[in-house]
């Protein structure tokens, strides 16, 4: 075989390979977000590296799976019925084992408190934003760091994500 043919034969590998790598990112990002939108928060650890960190709004950076299930099983206290949620326009590039990936997140509500009352309402939502990195552990993507802010209508304090 040429050493052109075997550098283009190189090429191509590693072209399949971050290709496959985004399409596994992307899946397993979305598969969190069912397990959210289903309220399976127990799950939700297993979706990180044992040393992921996590910024989500106004709770504070969280360390370590131990932090991050603890932040997930507050979630599973605060009641939040009629939404779902749509996870949009990644951005996601991969580089051998890590990985970053920006995503816009919308939540919408099918009922809201109107009036001290729980009243259905169309067109009631929320925009975020996932600013996050992933690592490749035995073959399987995880997140090394998510950091998660509210951005329309009414912006978390400190707005966009990072660059």
């Amino acid at each position: 075989m040429s050493a052109e043919l075997e550098g283009q034969l190189e090429r191509l590998e590693r072209r399949i390979l971050e290709l496959e790598g985004r399409d596994e990112v992307q899946s397993m990002h979305a598969a969190f977000v069912r397990a959210v939108a289903d309220r399976r928060f127990d799950d939700l650890v297993d979706y990180f590296a044992d040393d992921a960190v996590i910024d989500m709004r106004a709770h504070g950076p969280r360390a370590g799976r131990d932090a991050i299930a603890e932040h997930f099983q507050h979630m599973a206290d605060v009641p939040l019925e009629g939404a779902s949620y749509v996870l949009s326009s990644p951005v996601v590039t991969v580089a051998g084992d890590r990985a970053t990936g920006l995503w816009t997140w919308h939540r919408f509500y099918s009922s809201a408190v109107v009036g001290g009352r729980e009243v259905t309402v169309w067109g009631v939502w929320d925009e975020g934003r996932y600013d996050c990195e992933y690592t490749r552990i035995d073959g399987r993507w995880r997140f090394s760091r998510m950091r998660f802010r509210i951005v329309r209508p009414i912006p978390d304090p400190d707005g966009e994500p990072s660059e």
